[in-house]
């Protein structure tokens, strides 16, 4: 190779071949405007055979260069297909994160599921591939699907605690717009929700359930339980029911959706936030509710004065002697004019505090109260009654013997005896005067007399106090916390 300067001054006979016409001899001169104006970087000198093998030599060395360079390329090539064998290879590990269970798939089918935290390894993508499933619970609030429309913008949660004023305040509902749930009785209620659920059956998850439809096909899930649990529930047991039956109850008839279509999600609880009737009705419901409550407090406080006073009365017995009783009017009114006999006498025994079987249980000791009192003091007033007749009768047979025996006696003596008990009374005063003589007496009312007749008064209302207060000490020795005390058997 040369100057192509120095061959044009040096050998002006040299012609410019290529490489064709080395090869195919001489040929036509190509035409002018297919000669390119660059000038050549080689000529070769036919009739110079020096030159022709320093122009091999030169090509060999070129070509030994190339060969050089290509294999250095092959060999960079080769290390660089076993980095990216080696690369992906390992791209087959996989990290799953905590709070998320792995599904190992391999040529599109799963090996192993419920792969716990960690690093595992797989086969490398697209032979295989690790599917990554939130492993925690998930919540989702429903403020409303079952509201009428707020104006603004909040959140579901904000809206969990926005005041009930602020949805609707029209007074009418527009059901293009408005939601609201329908009971089984045909009335309209608000209801807001919150449901938590969580994956639990990874690989049906993965197989039939989108991620980005997994919120809306619990919560359409939800709905459609919700309205099924309020068509079977009235308006009143929507607002007086606790509301943790009825969020079990729609969370068993959403599971069972779920269960149906395989979706590996599990709800763990629906919690019913709030619930209140019609807004535009809320002022007359809350007026029908607190009537309902004063009623029941006025029921239970009857029933709690009729135990009072069963109790004070009959004491623990008042139960067994109600049942007897009903009994007796039943035997009377079906004419077993015998059984009600027996029956009148074991109602008398429990009075008097003997033992008798009712109902396979002993009514032994549980009369007490004013039964009890009460037929006390009819034994004594029979008592004392059949006493002082005995001894009236004896003190008549004793006067009978002795008007037989001197009747002027008797009469004397009887008649002193009732003169005696006359002045001896307190509102008798005895004045002496001479035989004979006239007097005028002008009485004033007795200061000693009046002083003790007040006395006598204030005795007898003091006595009445007395028993007052023992009266309701009785009463109260049978009150509890409640009203009603049971008697101890002793």
């Amino acid at each position: 190779m040369s100057d192509p300067h120095e061959q044009d001054q040096s050998s002006p006979e040299t012609s410019v071949v290529g490489q064709d016409d080395a090869v195919n001899g001489a040929e036509a001169t190509p035409e002018p405007g297919l000669i390119s104006g660059r000038t050549a970087s080689v000529r070769f000198d036919r009739r110079s055979t020096s030159a022709h093998t320093n122009n091999r030599a030169r090509m060999d060395a070129a070509n030994q260069s190339l060969a050089d360079a290509l294999k250095i390329t092959y060999v960079f090539l080769q290390f660089g297909m076993v980095v990216l064998v080696v690369l992906f290879f390992f791209s087959g590990v996989q990290r799953i994160n905590e709070g998320e269970r792995g599904i190992k798939v391999f040529l599109g089918k799963p090996t192993q599921t419920n792969i716990e935290p960690g690093a595992h390894f797989t086969a490398p993508y697209p032979i295989g591939e690790m599917i990554r499933v939130g492993a925690g619970a998930v919540e989702i609030p429903m403020a409303r699907d079952f509201m009428p429309t707020r104006p603004g913008s909040m959140s579901d949660d904000e809206l969990l605690n926005a005041d009930f004023g602020g949805f609707n305040s029209s007074g009418r509902l527009n059901p293009s717009a408005d939601s609201m749930i329908l009971t089984a009785d045909q009335n309209i209620a608000h209801a807001q929700f919150r449901v938590n659920y969580h994956r639990s059956d990874h690989r049906e998850y993965v197989e039939n359930i989108r991620p980005q439809d997994e919120e809306w096909v619990v919560r359409l899930t939800v709905r459609r339980a919700i309205v099924h649990t309020m068509a079977e529930t009235t308006i009143d047991d929507l607002l007086k029911a606790s509301a943790e039956s009825i969020g079990e109850r729609i969370r068993e008839h959403a599971q069972r959706t779920l269960d149906e279509v395989d979706t590996g999600i599990v709800i763990d609880r629906v919690v019913l936030v709030r619930k209140t009737p019609p807004l535009y009705l809320s002022d007359r419901f809350a007026s029908v509710q607190s009537a309902a409550q004063n009623a029941g407090k006025e029921r239970e406080d009857a029933l709690l004065q009729r135990e009072q006073m069963l109790n004070e009365v009959a004491g623990r017995a008042s139960g067994v002697l109600i049942s007897m009783i009903n009994e007796y009017e039943r035997l009377t009114e079906l004419g077993e004019s015998d059984q009600a006999e027996v029956l009148l006498k074991k109602i008398d025994a429990v009075m008097m505090g003997d033992e008798v079987e009712w109902q396979g249980e002993s009514t032994l000791a549980l009369v007490s109260g004013e039964v009890s009192e009460i037929l006390k003091n009819a034994q004594a007033q029979a008592s004392s009654r059949v006493s002082r007749a005995i001894a009236d009768l004896e003190q008549f047979y004793a006067k009978q013997s002795q008007f037989e025996a001197n009747p002027t006696l008797m009469i004397a003596r009887d008649w002193s005896s009732a003169m005696a008990a006359f002045l001896n009374k307190d509102f008798v005063s005895t004045m002496y005067l001479p035989e004979g003589r006239e007097a005028e007496i002008i009485i004033n009312p007795d200061q000693d007399w009046e002083e003790e007749r007040v006395r006598l008064e204030r005795r007898e209302q003091a006595r009445r106090q007395q028993e007052q207060r023992r009266l309701e000490a009785q009463q109260d020795f049978y009150r509890t916390q409640r009203g009603i005390q049971a008697q101890d058997a002793d």
